[in-house]
């Protein structure tokens, strides 16, 4: 038997057309539930290997693509570094002028 449930407030029909006026009545989203599904409640053999398998996978994909992101990160900032020193305002500059004072010293 398949049971029909207002998903907005408490309403229960036992039949789609029930649950059709009730809809154009106030709005409101009904869904459908048949009582197998809620009288079991169990995951089957399957659903609960692919569960399984997908939390492994996830675990096994999670470590190298944290640290993918990590190393990309770190060569961002390395980059961004090597822009500042060849730039002309960069430490270059102030390496260069340290040089020169030395030197006149």
């Amino acid at each position: 038997m398949i049971n029909y449930t207002c998903t907005e407030c408490p309403f229960r029909a036992e039949g789609l057309d029930d649950l059709q006026r009730h809809s154009q009545e106030t709005g409101h989203v009904g869904i459908c539930k048949s009582e197998a599904a809620s009288a079991g409640g169990k995951l089957s053999k399957l659903t609960k290997r692919l569960v399984a398998a997908q939390g492994v996978t996830l675990t096994a994909l999670g470590a190298p693509i944290w640290a993918c992101t990590y190393l990309y990160a770190k060569w961002q900032t390395a980059e961004a570094e090597i822009a500042y020193l060849k730039s002309p305002s960069g430490a270059g500059r102030n390496l260069k002028n340290q040089d020169k004072r030395r030197d006149k010293e």
